[in-house]
């Protein structure tokens, strides 16, 4: 048994988690170069940059393909006559941009800790603010129609999701929307590269309070959160290109995001760069041989009572 899998033992499935909403304990953004030159936001798990960027606008295409809509929510009648959206962890702001797109009566504002590049013109009806969603929204109670989160698994310690979904509730009127897309850690037919992977990233992201195997809840989260009408679905997706375009988007994202653990690989667990390496390199034939496939998450539910 070499190192890598020495360090990265498989641990026992945790229990159930107690949604209680406490305020969470902040750790403050340190913007710092890893190893490999590429800038880190703490607790963001992942890198802040031009190259990080592109892999989020495979990720929206790959959603895009799965989804296949803008919104999870029923929320088209809203947003067609006029309604107000709030895309929290916006990114590039891609998918804010196509809501202001199709739906030009509504107001669309995105959300995120870093300052949402423009290589084009946003259009009129979209407006992007930045803040750090662990201190809470500057937006008054009951601002928003639709309330959108996706894929912020990398920057929310597990013990601050409940107050974070509070949060979301707070926005958010009677009668209004909120809903949640998220990527966990269950695979299908794992090869062992995929698991020693697996293993990595769990225990990077045990290292600042992260538990991505608990978001298969996401509707006993919203339940928790008081709202009603919930609807929750998992969509289970091929990796690789035996899978078809949407296996070939969602490899092309991992294998565009997954190399960027190395640096905390190495710093948090000793795992060598030459052994990451080799791990990296075994992923895409393996996902193809043993014909792999992620499950992703997706949730909604409506705030209780009439707007």
């Amino acid at each position: 048994m070499g190192l890598f899998e020495r360090l990265l033992r498989r641990k026992k499935r945790p229990p159930p988690f107690v949604w209680e909403p406490t305020m969470p304990v902040l750790t403050v953004p340190l913007d710092e170069m890893d190893a490999d030159g590429r800038r880190r936001d703490v607790p963001y798990l992942l890198p802040k940059d031009e190259q990080e960027d592109h892999r989020l606008g495979y990720q929206h295409f790959l959603l895009r393909q799965v989804l296949a809509e803008h919104c999870f929510a029923p929320v088209h009648e809203v947003l067609r006559k006029g309604g107000k959206v709030l895309d929290v962890g916006c990114g590039t702001g891609i998918w804010g941009r196509e809501i202001a797109r199709a739906y030009a009566q509504t107001h669309l504002i995105g959300f995120d800790l870093e300052e949402v590049p423009s290589p084009t013109p946003a259009p009129r009806n979209t407006q992007f603010v930045q803040g750090n969603l662990l201190t809470g929204f500057p937006f008054a109670a009951q601002s928003f129609d639709d309330v959108h989160q996706r894929l912020v698994v990398a920057a929310i310690p597990l013990a601050s999701w409940p107050w974070v979904v509070g949060e979301l509730r707070r926005v958010t009127p009677a009668g209004g929307w909120m809903e949640l897309v998220e990527m966990g850690t269950a695979f299908h037919r794992m090869g062992p590269a995929s698991r020693q992977f697996l293993q990595g990233w769990s225990a990077i992201s045990a290292s600042r309070g992260m538990d991505a195997s608990y978001l298969s809840q996401l509707g006993l989260l919203l339940k928790h959160a008081g709202l009603s009408n919930i609807r929750a679905e998992t969509r289970t997706i091929p990796v690789g290109k035996w899978g078809g375009r949407i296996g070939k988007l969602l490899a092309q994202a991992m294998l565009a995001g997954w190399p960027s653990m190395r640096p905390l690989a190495h710093a948090l667990l000793g795992v060598a760069p030459e052994a990451f390496n080799e791990v990296m390199g075994r992923l895409e034939v393996e996902w193809n041989s043993y014909h792999t496939s992620y499950e992703v998450y997706v949730a909604c539910g409506q705030v209780a009572g009439k707007k």
